[in-house]
């Protein structure tokens, strides 16, 4: 019986051990692997703007009799929510629209816009009607600056955002304070035509943290996180319950060794 128990207390370490193994591998798997500066792609930026034409303000909003629109200006778009603030119906023309990079013409595409990682063109451009008291969101990238693959889509940035662990690319990334983003509108009433022109200028760089490259959503669903890609030899996971099936019948095998030699089988 002595004997029985000691084998049993070393197959009970062994899977213990296999599980403890198991979870140490887990979580090298888990954790991001990094460079010795701790950014293995490089590191990402971020632009702050402010609006200087047709007015001078920090927030990125403008008003007057006609409209109200404000923005939020990322990476590779424009993001603008227009209301009509007059009493009858409005047109705005983004067959007309423009984008400037850098006093760089470029005609806009509308986006429609779930986040960074999902976005597709929408198809309608034309003559937007606005009626009063209503408002319009749209998410606008230069014509330019799309690249279509295969039905996917992806749009650059206006200026780079990625040093890539490169100091002359953190450089020319600091360098861009200064450089300018315009944005064309043209707004039509029953009686005039409206020609707005929105500049926003770079005053300032932020850090934002390790860049990673993007994984696009429509991607991602091609592979769910259940399929596993192996290399070679088992996984961690398949291991570790090889091994706890090879101990469960090493112990039931001790068992009846164990009985036959006391003359109970």
């Amino acid at each position: 019986m002595k004997q029985f128990l000691t084998l049993l207390l070393i197959i009970l370490w062994g899977c213990s051990s296999s599980k403890q193994v198991l979870n140490q591998k887990l979580a090298t798997q888990n954790s991001p692997q990094k460079n010795e500066n701790g950014f293995p792609f490089g590191k990402k930026y971020e632009y702050v703007y402010r609006l200087i034409k047709p007015v001078s303000k920090d927030r990125l909003f403008f008003s007057d009799e006609n409209i109200f629109v404000e923005f939020v200006i990322d990476e590779s778009f424009i993001h603008l929510r227009l209301k009509n603030k007059k009493d009858e119906k409005i047109n705005l023309s983004l067959d007309d629209a423009q984008i400037f990079i850098n006093a760089l013409a470029s005609k806009v595409v509308n986006f429609n816009y779930l986040n960074e990682f999902s976005y597709s063109p929408n198809s309608r451009l034309g003559t937007l009607d606005i009626f009063p008291n209503a408002f319009v969101e749209l998410h606008l990238a230069p014509s330019d600056n799309v690249i279509e693959d295969s039905g996917s889509y992806d749009v650059l940035s206006f200026y780079p955002v990625v040093d890539f662990n490169d100091k002359a690319r953190e450089k020319e990334i600091y360098g861009n304070v200064g450089r300018r983003v315009g944005l064309y509108l043209p707004v039509e009433t029953e009686l005039e035509i409206y020609d707005y022109y929105f500049e926003f200028q770079i005053v300032d760089v932020k850090e934002v943290g390790p860049y990673y490259p993007k994984k696009r959503q429509a991607v991602q669903a091609q592979m769910p996180s259940e399929i596993v890609i192996k290399s070679e030899g088992l996984s961690p996971s398949e291991s570790f319950i090889a091994s706890t099936l090879i101990s469960f019948f090493v112990l039931i095998s001790a068992y009846f060794i164990f009985a036959r030699e006391k003359g109970k089988i």
